[in-house]
């Protein structure tokens, strides 16, 4: 009869009674109790162990290193985008700075045609400085260049098809007083009996120093600049 070194609890039970003191329980079955006999060799065991064991640390290395490489990519495209906005941004305000600048630029060069226009009209009219300013202002608030052409207003600002001479007829009748030639301006306008020393005078800086309202007045009066 052959006897086995390890046998399963099974096989123990049906082994001779004789030949169950021979062997020893275990945690997986009955070992023959033998002196001499070499201890397994586990050392293939332990290597593959070991084997795996660097394999799951490799995998896990790899892995973390996936997870940095992602977190570096993700972060290089909100650097990205966070870029392309401050770009935009800044361009979208140097853009916004240009138009305003163009924007100012075109209504000066209007408002310049303008008053242009104006101070012709105004210098056609009289050849006094001082009243060729009044009626300038005046000339220039009815005044405004659309589509590149200088069209009249009315009086609250609305576009008429007036030309520059009807408004210029209409100036003359409204202010005959600042227009050469105007009896309206003369001594006679004030009384006629008045001599040369009742006529008004001022300095030209004075005159500079009224508002648009007291200088109209003082010339409608009559009075001189010196």
């Amino acid at each position: 009869m052959t006897i086995q070194y390890k046998v399963s609890e099974e096989s123990f039970d049906t082994l001779d009674d004789s030949v169950k003191g021979l062997y020893s329980q275990g945690e997986d079955g009955y070992t023959l109790n033998v002196d001499g006999v070499p201890k397994e060799d586990v050392s293939g065991l332990k290597r593959k162990i070991d084997e795996l064991l660097t394999e799951k640390k490799t995998v896990q290395q790899k892995a973390l290193e996936a997870e940095e490489l992602a977190r570096q990519e993700t972060a290089e495209k909100l650097r990205k985008a966070n870029d392309f906005e401050q770009l935009y941004n800044s361009s979208e305000s140097e853009r916004q700075k240009a138009a305003d600048e163009l924007a100012t630029l075109k209504a000066n060069l209007q408002q310049q045609q303008v008053e242009g226009q104006a101070s012709k009209v105004a210098a056609s009219l009289t050849k006094d400085a001082a009243r060729a300013n009044l009626l300038s202002q005046q000339i220039s608030s009815r005044l405004s260049l659309v589509d590149g052409e200088v069209r009249v207003l009315d009086t609250n600002g609305n576009l008429t098809v007036s030309s520059v001479e009807e408004l210029t007829q209409s100036i003359k009748a409204e202010y005959p007083f600042l227009v050469d030639g105007s009896q309206a301006a003369g001594g006679g306008a004030t009384g006629g009996s008045s001599g040369a020393g009742d006529t008004k005078q001022v300095s030209r800086s004075d005159f500079d120093a009224m508002d648009s309202v007291k200088r109209m007045k003082y010339i409608k009066s009559g009075g001189k600049i010196i």
